[in-house]
C-alpha cells in the first residue's frame, strides 16, 4: 500500500552500512516525493532512528526544538583507526580488560555531563570552506578543524565485556560519538574506537514508536509508509484556519494580532496540515516566517 504522498515527517530505522542520503533516496524514489531531507546525519556504521521530512515539510527542521539524541554505544579498547570506528583499517595497540578500569570508565562518563567543546573527527561531513572534512582526509590535505559546543545530558554504563565498553548517552545535535570514544581511550591512556552505534531516540521519539518504519531494505512502492503526527515533532502553538484562508496564507499576507494569543511563532494549520509558520511583525500584525502551500 502506497502512502498518500502528503508532506509530513517520518521516523525510519536506518540499517547499518546505509548512508543517511541512501535513506532519503529510497523514500524519494519509492514514493515519488519531490524532496526528502533528514534532521541529522547518522554514520554508515551506525543504525537506528532517523527523522525524515518530505516536500514542504523539509523547511520545518529549524522549528524542531527537541533535537537531542540518545545512542547505545559499543567501544573497543586498545585499538585505533583513521575513522575512529571499525569502518577503516584497525591498528592493535594492547590487550585491555575493561573491567580493570571500571571506576575510571564510570568517572569518564560522569565527567561528560554538561557543556563542553568538541573537535569533530577528520572523517566527518562537517564543512570547512565549502568542503567536507572527509574529502580533506582522503587527499591527506591539512585543514583546521573547527571546534563546536556540545552538551551531554545523560550517560549510563550498561556493561563491560572483555575489551568492550557498552554505554548509553544522550547528547545535543551535532555531537560526534566517535570523538567521545576517542576521548575515552585517551582518558584510560590507551586507544578506543566505536564498534557499534545505535540511535535509540531523537528527542521524545523513541525506537519503540508505533509509527516507526522498519525493514527499509525490503521497502518498495507497495509498502505502507507510516507518517508521524507533526504535533509530536514541532512544539509551537497552533491556529487552525478555515479553507477560505488558503489564498491569504499562500500569498504571504499579513494577519492581524487578534488571531494570536501571544507574541511568539505560530503554526497555521488548514485541514490539520501545516500551511505556514507566522511570527510577530509589528504592533498590529504577524507576518509569514515560512509558507508551505
Amino acid at each position: 500500500m502506497q502512502s498518500d504522498l502528503k508532506p509530513n515527517f517520518y521516523l525510519l530505522d536506518k540499517p547499518k552500512t546505509w548512508t543517511s542520503q541512501d535513506l532519503c533516496t529510497k523514500l524519494k524514489k519509492n514514493y515519488k516525493f519531490k524532496k526528502v531531507g533528514h534532521s541529522g546525519t547518522l554514520d554508515p556504521n551506525a543504525d537506528g532512528l532517523m527523522l525524515l521530512a518530505t516536500n514542504g515539510y523539509t523547511k520545518l527542521f529549524d522549528y524542531v526544538e527537541h533535537t537531542d539524541k540518545t545512542y547505545k554505544v559499543t567501544a573497543i579498547l586498545g585499538y585505533s583507526s583513521p575513522t575512529l570506528d571499525v569502518d577503516s583499517d584497525l591498528t592493535f595497540h594492547e590487550s585491555i580488560d575493561a573491567n580493570n578500569f571500571s571506576d575510571d570508565i564510570k568517572n569518564f562518563l560522569t565527567n561528560l555531563l554538561g557543556e563542553s567543546i568538541q573537535t569533530p573527527p577528520i572523517y566527518s561531513a562537517v564543512k570547512v570552506k565549502g568542503k567536507r572534512l572527509y574529502k580533506y582526509a582522503r587527499k591527506d590535505e591539512e585543514v583546521d578543524i573547527p571546534t563546536r559546543k556540545i552538551k551531554v545530558d545523560n550517560t549510563k554504563l550498561i556493561s563491560l565485556e572483555e575489551n568492550k565498553v557498552i554505554f548509553e548517552i544522550t547528547v545535543s545535535k551535532g555531537t560526534y560519538i566517535r570523538s567521545i570514544v576517542e576521548d575515552l581511550g585517551k582518558y584510560l591512556n590507551t586507544k578506543a574506537v566505536v564498534e557499534s552505534l545505535t540511535r535509540s531516540a531523537i528527542g521524545n521519539l523513541k525506537i519503540n514508536h508505533k509509527k516507526l518504519n522498519k525493514n527499509i531494505q525490503n521497502m518498495d512502492y507497495k509498502t505502507n509508509l507510516y507518517s508521524l503526527d507533526w504535533k509530536e515533532v514541532i512544539n509551537l502553538p497552533i491556529v487552525e484556519l478555515d479553507k477560505d484562508m488558503f489564498d491569504v496564507i499562500k500569498n504571504g499576507q499579513l494577519l492581524t494580532n487578534d488571531l494570536f494569543i501571544n507574541k511568539e511563532k505560530y503554526i497555521l494549520s488548514i485541514n490539520n496540515e501545516i500551511a505556514a509558520i507566522y511570527k510577530p511583525f509589528n504592533e498590529n500584525n504577524f507576518k509569514p516566517d515560512k509558507v508551505l502551500i
